[in-house]
């Protein structure tokens, strides 16, 4: 289900029903859907109307919001008397319809106009002695209401969404009213197979459309559709996965589909977003796969059910579920992309993560905690990070390895007798973390010693005086690691929570002495 928040409800979407809205006690109909059925009008006590007339109604949601007209009745003529008007509709309790309107034409005329506003939705008769002259003021003619997406984002006072039924359109609704879709409120993206709108995400101040087979961007340099610019990125890529566009650093992460294949996941970045007006193209917007490091996972993600791929940002990482393997149909695996490490250091980037044996659908963050959907058939959610880091009852053996390192540039080539690291880590309790190092490119398990976590010191109140230390701690410790006899041309690094459960660690930094030994 796709979902985005504005007028503090949660408006969303699957693409196969109708969509609705939740204000925090109810789910309602996204759209202000009109009557279908029609009323009737028959003679009254005498009264002011003399002609030919006819009525429509309207509903109008909590938020005074109105549909368009419904149907019209049967034309009445009248002789100096009231016009009864029976079997008004009501509304089921699913449109969230909390008032109706009447409106009549004047005599012999075509335009609907005000007759009353029934400010309930349970009358159903009404008695019309409005003079002509009294009516009110026009009926809506195009409040129509969003179509079928799975895709929805809100931007600049406006909610948009894709339509399956017209998969190259992206519908917008009213400037700071997301209720209502008029009929000249889309845009057409491209007119390709290639380019079906798939998923919908926020770039700067641009509207960012995903496609099978490429990446559109809307400029918007204000609220006004006349002057928005539509763009083909320069991205070699498209996505296929309208619920994993989590947006986190002034880029958007999304499952790339390059020459209809699933490449890995990529970001959409840039620091503006500008149309040049010659040549109608993108100058600073592109993307590049940020999971090449874990290249060989991407080759078994199944392409089958990219479109079930979902993702959120919580704590500075990006979790992302899949299905993974072969034989698997949902999915089955978390990946956990963390970004915090990108603002250390220009050379640095993210670091991933696989979490097995969790089946999340979707994903969503409710009171400061992270919870999932089960992805298989049995109605459950799960609470994530709820304060053991455990799976099924079990420690999750939490470690990652480096890429080999093989110091400096002009001496790749070299032999070398690694010495030591000097490793930057958080002090996060009293346990310890093991370190694990091997040489050119070895298979075995490495050479492992152990860190330890214990920032020391002591709060008030828990302190025992002669035993405890006394003071607040430190967060962070930088250690020398001794490398011990280790010799090669290629260094790897192995970090641990010694497969125990509450034992995270965190490293920020890294780096390594060597004596060279000669070129070999």
């Amino acid at each position: 289900v796709a979902n985005a928040e504005q007028e503090n409800h949660i408006f969303m979407g699957n693409g196969y029903v109708l969509p609705y809205k939740w204000n925090g006690t109810d789910f309602t109909r996204h759209g202000v859907y009109p009557p279908t059925v029609t009323h009737s009008v028959a003679t009254g006590a005498a009264g002011n109307l003399i002609g030919d007339y006819r009525w429509k109604v309207t509903f109008v949601n909590s938020a005074s919001v109105e549909s368009d007209v419904g149907p019209v009745n049967a034309t009445f003529t009248a002789t100096n008397v009231i016009g009864a008007i029976t079997s008004i509709p009501v509304a089921a309790q699913s449109f969230g319809i909390s008032s109706r309107r009447i409106y009549r034409t004047v005599t012999s005329g075509s335009t609907y106009k005000l007759v009353a506003t029934l400010a309930d939705n349970t009358t159903t008769t009404y008695d019309d002695n409005i003079a002509d002259a009294s009516l009110g003021a026009t009926a809506p003619t195009d409040n129509g209401v969003p179509p079928l997406y799975n895709a929805i984002v809100y931007h600049q006072g406006r909610l948009f969404v894709n339509d399956l039924a017209n998969p190259n359109y992206v519908w917008y609704s009213e400037l700071n009213q997301p209720y209502t879709y008029a009929s000249t409120n889309f845009i057409r993206i491209g007119d390709k197979s290639g380019e079906l709108v798939r998923g919908l995400g926020v770039f700067d101040n641009s509207l960012a459309v995903f496609c099978d087979n490429s990446i559109w961007i809307v400029y918007m340099q204000d609220t006004t559709p006349g002057n928005w610019v539509i763009v083909i990125d320069k991205s070699s890529f498209g996505s296929k996965s309208p619920y994993a566009l989590p947006p986190y650093n002034n880029k958007i992460l999304f499952p790339a589909i390059q020459n209809t294949k699933f490449a890995g996941f990529a970001d959409l970045s840039g620091d503006t977003v500008l149309p040049n007006k010659t040549t109608l193209d993108v100058l600073t917007a592109g993307s590049e796969l940020s999971s090449d490091r874990i290249e060989t996972d991407m080759f078994l993600v199944q392409e089958a059910y990219l479109s079930n791929i979902s993702s959120i940002v919580y704590k500075n990482k990006i979790y992302i579920t899949a299905t993974y393997g072969t034989s698997a149909t949902q999915n089955n695996r978390i990946y956990v992309m963390d970004f915090s490490i990108s603002n250390l250091s220009k050379n640095q980037t993210v670091a991933w993560v696989p979490w097995t044996g969790l089946s999340a659908a979707q994903m969503a963050i409710y009171g400061g905690s992270l919870y999932y959907g089960s992805s298989t058939a049995n109605g459950f959610a799960f609470k994530m990070e709820s304060g053991s880091y455990v799976d099924n009852g079990s420690a999750i053996n939490s470690y990652y390895w480096t890429k080999e390192f093989s110091g400096l540039p002009d001496e790749i080539n070299f032999f070398k007798d690694f010495r030591y690291a000097n490793i930057l880590v958080d002090l996060a309790g009293d346990y310890f973390m093991n370190v694990t190092h091997r040489t050119d490119s070895d298979s075995g398990d490495g050479d492992t010693n152990t860190i330890d976590l214990n920032p020391g010191g002591s709060l008030w109140g828990t302190m025992v005086w002669g035993v405890d230390t006394w003071g607040g701690g430190a967060n962070q410790k930088e250690f020398r690691y001794y490398l011990g006899s280790s010799r090669g041309k290629r260094i790897q690094f192995k970090f641990s929570n010694q497969n125990t459960a509450n034992q995270r660690f965190k490293v920020h930094r890294l780096n390594f002495a060597y004596n060279l030994k000669g070129f070999r």
